[in-house]
């Protein structure tokens, strides 16, 4: 059985025997230690899946890519601390575009006194891959999505559809992580997740690790100038957080409420017709 057609969650159960437990549960592995929790995150970006060097620069891949990989931070409400950076390297790159790489990685980074710390380089022949490692910080226990209870209220920081909107147009998107609202997010018990794979696939996620269903009010998904509620809903890579937690907590945060968890077991989106649910390398 080849691992094509499988789906993302499938095989990560099929590999779970081999993890630590809850290993795969979040985006991110939270771990106590004498001074709080520690928060890392391991991301992929491969040339032709998730960058397309016929119109952008590695400048800008390598602030996408690093800010793509805070926003598991963001969500958990961690401090980042510092990266760890391995790529294999295309023998056609030339040197300027193997700076301008880490020069957007850099450029990003100190806006979060975020350092790359280390890494490895490889060539290769094919594609490149860059594989980011980030690590933060943060006082309390994020709370994970197997927690999240039906009832519970479904709400998102901002607009959604921009990403989707800027990839038609062959223009780079330098999203910012949302790390201050994310740490204020947390800070009010709400269960967060950055909407790297669309709207719809991170409630399935939900569904999948907590055991709840989700419905979804079309109409109140708030959508980036320009973008479709299509886009909005199924756009991947959007610096904006979706949120679920007590109704209560989601006014406190002064949140708008999009949808519901419920106790059934699949999500579900009223008012709108989808032709996909978002990005899943493993389809």
């Amino acid at each position: 059985m080849k691992v094509a057609g499988q789906g993302e969650l499938r095989l990560l159960e099929d590999i779970k025997e081999f993890l630590a437990a809850g290993a795969g549960a979040d985006d991110a592995a939270v771990i106590a230690d004498a001074s709080g929790f520690v928060v890392a995150s391991c991301d992929m970006f491969v040339e032709g899946v998730h960058f397309d060097l016929g119109w952008m620069g590695t400048e800008d891949v390598g602030w996408r890519s690093l800010a793509l990989a805070l926003g598991d931070l963001a969500a958990k409400g961690a401090e980042p601390a510092w990266a760890l950076a391995s790529l294999a390297i295309p023998r056609r790159w030339n040197v300027e575009q193997l700076r301008n790489l880490y020069k957007g990685m850099r450029a990003l980074g100190q806006q979060f006194q975020t350092s790359i710390v280390g890494g490895d380089m490889s060539s290769i022949e094919g594609p490149a891959v860059l594989s980011l490692t980030v690590a933060g910080r943060t006082t309390s226990m994020p709370l994970a999505r197997s927690q999240a209870q039906p009832g519970w209220s479904v709400a998102v920081t901002g607009p959604l559809g921009a990403a989707a909107l800027a990839l038609r147009e062959h223009r780079a998107f330098r999203l910012v992580p949302l790390i201050e609202e994310g740490r204020r997010l947390n800070s009010l018990g709400l269960c967060c997740g950055d909407v790297s794979d669309g709207l719809v696939r991170e409630m399935e996620k939900f569904a999948a690790m907590a055991g709840v269903g989700c419905v979804l009010q079309g109409a109140d998904v708030p959508c980036a100038p320009g973008a479709s509620l299509e886009d909005a809903l199924t756009s991947g890579e959007e610096a904006e957080l979706v949120c679920v937690g007590p109704q209560d907590a989601i006014e406190e945060a002064g949140l708008e409420e999009i949808g519901k968890l419920t106790d059934a077991g699949d999500v579900k989106v009223i008012g709108a017709d989808l032709k996909t649910t978002g990005y899943d390398h493993f389809a």
